[in-house]
C-alpha cells in the first residue's frame, strides 16, 4: 500500500470509529492520528472533546494522548494526520509539539462549506489577518491528502476511498453547538 492508502486506512479504521462515538456524545467531527513515519502504523488517535473542555479540539486531544504515552517515539519520527485542516490553536500546538509532517483530509474550504463551520477561517482572518497556516514553513510541512492523491499512479482508487470517507464524515451529525464569543 502507498503512504496515502495507509493514511486513509488509518483514518477509516482508527479515527472514524472514535470520532463517531465522540459526535454521539455531543462533540465535533474533528480528530487526529499520530502514525509511525516508518511503518505508517497508528500510534494514537484522538477526537474532539468539547464537552469536557472547549479547547480540547481533536488535534489537542491527540497530542495530549500522544504525550501521555510511556515509551513514545519522538514527534519528529511520526506523522500527524488531521481529519480537518487545523485551526490556529491546533496548528500551533502541532508545531510546538515537534511534528514535522502533517497530512490533512478536509481543507478549510471543506470545513466551511461541507461541514458548515467557517469559524476556523474567520479566526485566522480576524485575529491574524491571514487565510490560514502556510503549508511549508520552518516548523512543518503540511500536505493535503486530496491534492497529493491526484498525483499518485492509483489516483482513481484513492479518489474512491476519499469519497467514501467524505460520505461517512458527512453522515455524522453535530448537535447543538454555538461558537463562544459570537
Amino acid at each position: 500500500m502507498t503512504k496515502i492508502e495507509n493514511i486513509l486506512k488509518a483514518i477509516k479504521d482508527d479515527l472514524l470509529p472514535l470520532t463517531k462515538k465522540g459526535v454521539e456524545e455531543g462533540n465535533h467531527v474533528f480528530g487526529g492520528l499520530v502514525l509511525d513515519a516508518a511503518s505508517l502504523k497508528t500510534i494514537v488517535a484522538g477526537t474532539n472533546n468539547r464537552q469536557g473542555n472547549p479547547i480540547f479540539h481533536g488535534e489537542i486531544d491527540t497530542i495530549l494522548r500522544f504525550f501521555s504515552m510511556k515509551g513514545r517515539p519522538a514527534p519528529s519520527e511520526c506523522i500527524f494526520v488531521a481529519s480537518h485542516d487545523p485551526c490556529s490553536m491546533c496548528i500551533s500546538a502541532i508545531a510546538w509539539s515537534g511534528f514535522r509532517e502533517i497530512w490533512v483530509l478536509f481543507g478549510y474550504e471543506d470545513v466551511a462549506k461541507d461541514f458548515e463551520m467557517p469559524v476556523d477561517l474567520m479566526m485566522y482572518k480576524e485575529i491574524f489577518g491571514v487565510e490560514g497556516a502556510k503549508d511549508e514553513n520552518l516548523f512543518f510541512r503540511k500536505y493535503s491528502i486530496k491534492r497529493e492523491s491526484e498525483n499518485e499512479s492509483n489516483a482513481a482508487i484513492l479518489k474512491e476511498k476519499i469519497e467514501e470517507l467524505e460520505k461517512l464524515y458527512s453522515s455524522l451529525e453535530v448537535k447543538d453547538f454555538e461558537y463562544p464569543g459570537m
